[in-house]
């Protein structure tokens, strides 16, 4: 039996898997870390826990899977998208890595908004700018940190400086490059407009290479910390979101991913790039060679209901939580507004906040935890809606994250996107889609279409909308859209 290893960078852990040839899971581990929020709308990271979490993750995933060293066929990597790790001509990495949730970089977002405006921004990168993105964060740095950056020889997106460090090699990908905007995602290379625009030198930037290319092998000092045989081939990996797509098999239009973990996503591929020309979704590069797709992105989603368990309800698992508000049918006027770390789609907006809106003294802990819930959803609806006036068709959605932890969860999305909504038995998607590329890679699948019909595995359970309950959810859609611009208009 052969084994496939996939490491997944997220937010808030490593997680790494082996999986057999077949897509059955041999083993599993996880290593938390914190995010660093010193100050106010900060987001950075120690690179080093990052190192540390992966080799243990490698080390316990070698130990459980019970194979021989030569049993291993290659590694493949996922990883949270947009920061930046900057790191010097030696290696070194020069400072804290700056991730996707930062938002220190308001005026730089707003800078690139005037250079270029929304048309133009558009056409050369498909994308709306945001905070946390490699761009405006590294445009921050000159400003603030030129010492920073004159010691910086090479920046880096966070999953390809573990790469780096598995086998001492740069590169990116076309995922992983189109969330930086520098990249031309229609052509799939660095942008020449936006680096002269921005004075930003290539050289600082990595070649680029499809994700399931092998990027060379493992070294032989990660090789002899964690068990496993130097030389394995390490593959280049992708962003998370396309990664964990692959593990679905979510590869052709009509498919849509939808996933709620820390954040939220909605993940619709496509055959040829195309934008929303307001820019209030992401179009990006998936991790095979002749596909893209939409990005819709709820940036506090499970966090949401991570922020009332730690603040409001301490103690209580997420279990708990979904449970007490499954029997409230109705939150009887209370409305939440997910902008605990302002908002991406459809709005852009690093300085919007959220409320609670509508409590009476009838309102209880069921009420204030269905409001989260249905909030978060209310918001990826923002993002579906967006996705179809661009055309793509939305005919099977497939949920991941953690909604598929408890039936709340997926009866909202069902509800609220009045469709049917499918799993996959595949475990930490993003880990098993990056052992996936590893395979293709390495020549064990000879296409993604045939690592998807080997390695995926889909659950009999399917949720169904209910007519009813749709149409009462729809009308509180139609209110919960009243909130952000009544808000607006008090900032």
């Amino acid at each position: 039996m052969n084994g496939l290893m996939g490491i997944d960078l997220g937010t808030s852990s490593i997680k790494t898997v082996i999986i057999d040839t077949s897509g059955n899971l041999l083993a599993r581990a996880v290593r938390e870390y914190a995010i660093d929020t010193s100050h106010p709308g900060w987001a950075e990271q120690d690179t080093t826990k990052w190192y540390t979490a992966m080799v243990e993750t490698m080390q316990e995933a070698v130990s459980g899977a019970g194979l021989a060293s030569g049993q291993m066929q290659g590694i493949g990597l996922s990883g949270q998208m947009h920061g930046v790790v900057c790191v010097d001509k030696d290696g070194k990495v020069v400072r804290p890595a700056i991730i996707w949730a930062d938002q220190r970089s308001v005026a730089q977002v707003e800078q690139i908004n005037r250079a270029l405006g929304k048309k133009r921004l558009g056409e050369l990168t498909g994308n709306p700018v945001a905070t946390g993105f490699m761009l405006p964060s590294w445009l921050w740095l000159v400003e603030n940190e030129p010492k920073t950056v004159n010691k910086t020889a090479h920046i880096f997106l966070p999953k390809d400086y573990l790469r780096f460090l598995l086998t001492g090699n740069l590169g990116t990908d076309p995922s992983d490059a189109s969330g930086t905007l520098l990249f031309d995602t229609v052509h799939r290379k660095w942008s020449g407009p936006m680096l002269e625009t921005f004075l930003v030198d290539q050289t600082l930037l990595p070649p680029i290479h499809d994700s399931s290319e092998v990027a060379g092998g493992l070294s032989r000092q990660v090789a002899n910390l964690t068990g496993l045989r130097a030389g394995i081939p390490v593959v280049f990996g992708g962003a998370d979101q396309p990664v964990q797509a692959l593990s679905h098999g979510i590869i052709d239009p009509g498919w849509l991913s939808s996933t709620i973990g820390t954040g939220g996503q909605l993940l619709a591929p496509v055959r040829v790039p195309v934008h929303d020309p307001e820019l209030r979704v992401h179009s990006f590069c998936h991790v095979l060679p002749e596909r893209w797709y939409l990005l819709a992105a709820t940036l506090s989603a499970g966090l949401s209901l991570r922020w009332l368990r730690d603040n409001l309800f301490i103690g209580a698992s997420y279990q708990e939580l979904a449970d007490s508000a499954y029997d409230i049918k109705d939150t009887e006027g209370l409305f939440f507004l997910p902008h605990l770390a302002g908002e991406r789609t459809p709005y852009m907006d690093p300085q919007s906040r959220g409320c609670f809106w509508g409590m009476t003294l009838r309102h209880h802990r069921g009420h204030f935890i269905r409001a989260v819930m249905e909030g978060v959803v209310f918001s990826l609806r923002e993002g579906l809606d967006i996705i179809q006036e661009t055309g793509v068709p939305i005919e099977r959605v497939v949920a991941s994250g953690g909604s598929t932890n408890h039936r709340l969860w997926l009866e909202l999305t069902a509800n609220v996107f009045n469709r049917p909504i499918y799993q996959t038995k595949n475990f930490e998607s993003s880990a098993h889609g990056a052992a996936m590329l590893a395979g293709i890679g390495t020549g064990i699948y000879p296409d993604a279409r045939t690592a998807c019909e080997k390695a995926v595995h889909w659950s009999d359970q399917v949720v169904l909308p209910q007519a009813g309950e749709h149409e009462r959810l729809e009308k509180l859609y139609i209110q919960f859209l009243k909130l952000y611009p009544a808000l607006k208009s008090l900032s």
